[in-house]
């Protein structure tokens, strides 16, 4: 499937725009927060955000049909789902490698920002502060 072809306008499938489009955001928090522009609590807040909107965008492409996400594109009429949700995306996972890997990449990723996210909060340490003190330069408390 490509995106864009000769006779079909550039909007005909936006997901491989909007893909790029996170890539370069993804790649642009990471130069702000080493920047110090942007805080690492935001920076995980935000990357949870779009690894909840990879995930759930991903799941609701599949169990509303793809021809309701994307109206305009006029195809030959799909097979129903007539399934459980959850057997019907575990479907999709095992019989695409790259959404298996990708779906297996996004949670995880998902669960790290997590989990950062919470030993920020749960250190008892401001968590706009850096976690090395002024006195030492290895960062270790004396």
């Amino acid at each position: 499937m490509t995106a864009a072809r000769i006779d079909q306008p550039i909007y005909w499938d936006p997901r491989p725009l909007l893909f790029v489009a996170s890539a370069v955001g993804i790649l642009a928090a990471v130069l702000l927060v080493r920047q110090r522009v942007l805080s690492r609590v935001r920076a995980y807040v935000l990357g949870i955000g779009l690894m909840l909107t990879y995930i759930l965008s991903w799941a609701y492409w599949h169990l509303a049909g793809h021809t309701v996400v994307v109206p305009w594109i006029q195809r030959t009429p799909e097979p129903s789902h007539d399934t459980n949700p959850l057997f019907l995306l575990a479907e999709h996972l095992v019989g695409s490698p790259i959404d298996g890997v990708s779906k297996t990449a996004e949670t995880l990723l998902l669960l790290i920002l997590v989990a950062l996210l919470y030993e920020e909060y749960t250190s008892g340490t401001d968590p706009s502060q850096s976690r090395l003190t002024a006195d030492s330069p290895d960062g270790s408390e004396e």
